[in-house]
């Protein structure tokens, strides 16, 4: 089995049961924002036996088209994909999803928001989640997130999570394993050769519920 399938795997089995661990709630609709070559997104339409909806969104038309066709030929019908914005707010109402994923979104240099986009992020997670919903955060590359005043700061899990908190979210604690699957679409790893499975980077998935939210 090649990468491509070893990676396919795990979206039915250990990535599925992410979601089955951390949602019960049935025909949930779910947000994969930054869903790159949307493996979480297609966990998450597996966890559920596509009895769900997942819009799968990213900048990048290119992921895109890949998440389409794999989800073509796969007889995956769930999944809607759409273009993200550029001031990374959400087009959709509030109180919409059940679930959020922010996979390795979080970190970086941003040309609008100079780092700071994960704050809009977190805003945009309470406004659209329902009362009781979930936010499932993937942050790699702590050392390069920056603080409410744009500075570099070193975040351990912990920083992140009491940040998060401030927005009216609660840690469930009920953290996952995640997998960054950059290096795996990579063309630059891709000619480099080497990758494995196993070599891939793993991180601690934090979870979040929205409670106490007022009902629309």
């Amino acid at each position: 089995m090649d990468i491509f399938g070893e990676v396919n795997h795990w979206e039915k089995t250990e990535g599925a049961s992410i979601f089955c661990s951390i949602i019960n709630v049935p025909n949930p609709v779910i947000l994969d924002y930054g869903c790159g070559a949307g493996n979480y997104s297609f966990a998450a339409a597996y966890a559920f036996d596509q009895k769900c909806k997942v819009c799968a969104v990213d900048i990048n038309g290119q992921c895109l088209e890949y998440v389409n066709q794999k989800a073509k030929n796969e007889g995956i019908d769930c999944i809607t994909t759409s273009i993200g914005r550029e001031d990374y707010r959400h087009d959709f109402d509030c109180d919409t999803f059940d679930l959020i994923i922010y996979s390795d979104i979080f970190h970086g240099e941003e040309r609008l928001y100079g780092g700071l986009h994960r704050f809009v992020m977190i805003e945009e997670a309470k406004r659209t989640l329902k009362n009781n919903g979930v936010l499932a955060v993937l942050p790699f590359h702590l050392s390069n997130f920056r603080d409410s005043n744009k500075k570099k700061s070193k975040y351990t899990h912990k920083k992140l999570i009491d940040e998060i908190c401030s927005y009216g979210f609660t840690y469930t604690g009920k953290d996952q394993e995640g997998i960054h699957f950059e290096k795996v679409y990579s063309p630059y790893y891709q000619q480099k050769g080497g990758i494995t499975f196993d070599g891939l980077e793993r991180g601690k998935m934090l979870i979040f519920e929205l409670t106490g939210k007022p009902r629309p």
